[in-house]
């Protein structure tokens, strides 16, 4: 969209990164929608981006509130010079997906889950779904991908395997959903934080203050 405000966050299309962008920028298709999303390969892409001017805001995660602080979020925020200016946070609940391609799903109808040989999900996911996994997919490999989304591009081309993911990942990726709402915890909520470029003399805000005090402990 010509003039419009470009968006960046950690991708791809799918992750609960992007429902963050949605959550506080509205949707990208809505008509009066001034802003263009563009996803990144990583938080680190997020932050350089930012300061390099080709991003007018990022969206990063800053904490969840089961496994607590994202270490390079925190890193990153400590490391920059200048901070970037905090300028909302927005907190996404954690509803976390089984998705398999429609013939891994029609075989484990068929011949029952032990048939699953992978799963795949974001590291961050398995204390998450610990009890589930343990009930229905104790011997299948867990293997790590750098973002849930990813996990459900790799589930979606293999027979056998799964992901845990987001139901965003089901709106955007070739996969059906088996099973719903998997989480250990419910209520689980991931807090992101919106960033935009920090100007020379400009005033912190209560937010900032708090971000530089939660990065420090």
């Amino acid at each position: 969209m010509a003039g419009s405000k470009i968006v960046g966050y950690l991708g791809p299309p799918g992750t609960y990164s992007q429902q963050a962008v949605t959550q506080h920028f509205g949707r990208e298709e809505a008509p009066v929608n001034r802003y263009s999303f563009i996803p990144l390969q990583t938080i680190a892409d997020c932050f350089s981006e930012l300061k390099k001017g080709e991003l007018s805001y990022a969206v990063v995660p800053f904490a969840n509130s089961t496994n607590g602080a994202v270490k390079f979020t925190y890193d990153l925020l400590r490391e920059a010079d200048p901070r970037p200016s905090v300028i909302g946070r927005t907190d996404v609940p954690v509803a976390h997906y089984v998705l398999a391609s429609e013939t891994t799903i029609r075989k484990i109808k068929d011949h029952g889950e032990q048939i699953v040989r992978r799963v795949y999900s974001h590291p961050q996911v398995w204390t998450q779904c610990t009890k589930y996994l343990f009930e229905h997919f104790v011997d299948a490999e867990k293997i790590d991908r750098d973002s849930t989304a990813l996990a459900a591009q790799q589930a979606a081309t293999e027979d056998n395997a799964i992901a845990i993911a987001s139901s965003a990942a089901a709106d955007v990726i070739d996969v059906e959903v088996y099973e719903t709402n998997v989480q250990d915890v419910e209520g689980n909520y991931t807090r992101f934080l919106v960033l935009e470029p920090y100007v020379d003399g400009q005033k912190r805000t209560e937010l900032d203050r708090w971000v530089a005090e939660e990065i420090e402990k």
